[in-house]
């Protein structure tokens, strides 16, 4: 038999997975046969650059080659060591924890890939009207669009911060692609040498031929469902190279891997679709996706090729350990009573709001909501009823608390909380900022200079979603005294599924220049008896999901040292 085949990288190495498994024969023709010779050489080159640079990682007297940066301050060690990678491969994720300077080290990479003819100059092309590849059933208007040069994509929350960054270490001027949808067209066919685009406005630079592509929180991408991902590689499928850049990779364990390598190297790592790679790594027997024996170990291996996972430990040996620390607190009578009725699928009357549950998503929310001391009615309005965490840490940050004297970021999960916690501190006598949702960029980048330049704002109140792009450690700020007025304690009040988001958040105080110690302090409900006298025990919402948060945070750390110690193990072979 034979039939046309896509030459995409993960399909073509595939079909010969698949002969071997068969044992049958697969016989390629002339192109196809170089395509297959093309990736094999790509793979193997991968495997001998990752092993020279666990070398220079591992042997810190090894002297790394200079390259074009800011002297002002001069770039880590780290950082170094991913530029030189950088130059010589066309795929690399670069899984550098929050605070190691990413930003520097990607806009290092572009200046570097412009240096050694691996991007050329932007001119301007006609993109007539046309279908798009992103989504077959729309119609794209005719624009001006672009060719060669870099896009970097990123949240739209960072944008800000990768315009000044680029300006800083390499004076290179990026045009953000921002505005009305016509404004963004219009922008996307303007040459510069760097686009910045963020997730959700892709589609305005879709037919663009970029060099080169430096996604940024590349986790944004991992689910291959979202409109972000067929997006993001409608423009990945024309350049010749890109960088990934995440410290926060497994969004929800190892299943969010797959979409992430898949933009970097179309399938080489772990398959051709996800389908396969669920197949291949994850148990076919239970509708839950349960690795196989062995399947952790496997992906680890495969992964590490094109994947430098860096610690700020690993980074900066006498850097301050985080302190993890729980705080559990009955929930009060009346939380136990609307919790009780809310578990057991009950429609509650709470307070003056009628509340329904409509399906599992929306029980599992209302009960969380439960045990921060509020609901969300049927019309929407907020019912706040009582909350024992409030008092617990109106008691932590009050005349006697053992945090009274500190400046504390406190996280949230939903903004009823934010108003809550802003009446109690109000109570206090507590100055305090509101890092809310809605906020424009310039706000938040005004918002953050004041937290970490006026010693006198004692609390930031923010929801963890917002918890992104945003140093809160106030590194300079000193009091009226002149003593240090740093920031190293952060309370989570709440939070939601997302593990990404959590270290987001976490990270907001763990920088490369923090030299304090750094408190991390999660208030959780205490556990509920069973109300049918069994004696039972029954966690609570809250404390299910931060225990699910905290297992796929030690996965993570599992997976990243494994992914090094394999690498040093075919060095020792």
């Amino acid at each position: 038999m034979s039939w046309f085949y896509p030459y995409k990288p993960g399909v073509v190495l595939g079909l010969t997975e698949a002969a071997h498994m068969l044992q049958m024969h697969v016989r390629l023709d002339g192109s196809l046969s170089k395509v297959r010779q093309h990736l094999d050489h790509e793979t193997e080159r991968e495997w001998e650059v990752r092993k020279i640079m666990q070398v220079y990682i591992d042997d810190e007297k090894r002297e790394i080659p200079e390259f074009e940066s800011s002297t002002t301050p001069p770039p880590w060690r780290h950082q170094g060591i991913a530029w030189h990678w950088g130059m010589r491969v066309t795929a690399l994720y670069l899984q550098h924890k929050m605070g190691l300077g990413k930003t520097r080290e990607g806009a290092d990479i572009v200046r570097g890939k412009y240096d050694h003819g691996q991007a050329f100059a932007p001119i301007q092309t006609w993109l007539p009207e046309r279908a798009s590849r992103a989504q077959p059933d729309k119609t794209l208007p005719e624009r001006h669009g672009t060719k060669h040069g870099v896009l970097v994509v990123c949240p739209a929350g960072v944008m800000v911060e990768w315009l000044q960054q680029l300006k800083r270490w390499q004076g290179i001027e990026a045009l953000p692609i921002v505005g009305t949808p016509e404004r963004k067209r219009m922008r996307a066919g303007t040459p510069a040498w760097v686009h910045v685009v963020s997730y959700e406005s892709l589609g305005a630079v879709e037919d663009n031929e970029y060099d080169g592509i430096i996604a940024d929180e590349l986790h944004y991408a991992a689910n291959e469902d979202s409109n972000r991902f067929p997006r993001l590689w409608a423009v990945r499928e024309r350049a010749r190279w890109v960088v990934g850049l995440s410290g926060t990779p497994q969004t929800n364990g190892l299943t969010s891997l797959w979409a992430q390598y898949y933009f970097l190297d179309g399938g080489r790592t772990l398959g051709s679709t996800y389908q396969a790679f669920k197949r291949k790594y994850f148990n076919k027997e239970t509708k839950h996706l349960l690795p196989e024996g062995g399947a952790e170990e496997a992906i680890t291996h495969a992964i590490s090729r094109i994947s430098w996972p860096y610690s700020m430990q690993q980074a900066f040996k006498d850097k301050p350990q985080k302190i993890h620390q729980t705080i559990r607190v009955p929930m009060t009578a009346a939380q136990v009573r609307y919790y009780e009725i809310i578990r057991k699928e009950q429609e509650a009357d709470i307070v003056t709001g009628k509340v329904s549950l409509f399906d599992a998503m929306n029980r599992l929310t209302k009960l969380m909501q439960v045990t921060q001391g509020f609901v969300l009615d049927n019309d929407k309005v907020v019912q706040q009823f009582s909350s024992a965490k409030l008092d617990a840490l109106q008691e932590m940050l009050g005349p006697k608390g053992d945090l009274h004297d500190k400046r504390v970021i406190v996280w949230c999960n939903f903004s009823a909380e934010v108003v809550m916690i802003s009446n109690m501190l109000k109570k206090l006598g507590k100055r305090h900022l509101i890092l809310r949702g809605g906020l424009s960029q310039n706000a938040k980048t005004l918002l953050k200079d004041e937290w970490n330049e006026n010693y006198q704002h004692e609390v930031l109140v923010g929801m963890i979603s917002m918890g992104i792009g945003l140093n809160l450690h106030a590194p300079k700020c000193v009091d009226d005294k002149g003593r240090p007025a740093r920031v190293s304690t952060t309370v989570f009040y709440g939070w939601n599924w997302r593990v990404s988001v959590l270290e987001q958040a976490m990270d907001r105080t763990y920088r490369g220049d923090q030299v304090e110690t750094c408190l991390y302090r999660y208030l959780l409900s205490d556990d509920l008896e069973e109300s049918d006298g069994s004696g039972k025990r029954v966690q609570p919402i809250d404390v299910r999901v931060y225990e699910s948060l905290m297992a796929k945070l030690e996965q993570g750390v599992r997976v990243d040292e494994n992914s090094i110690a394999y690498v040093r193990s075919l060095l020792a072979a």
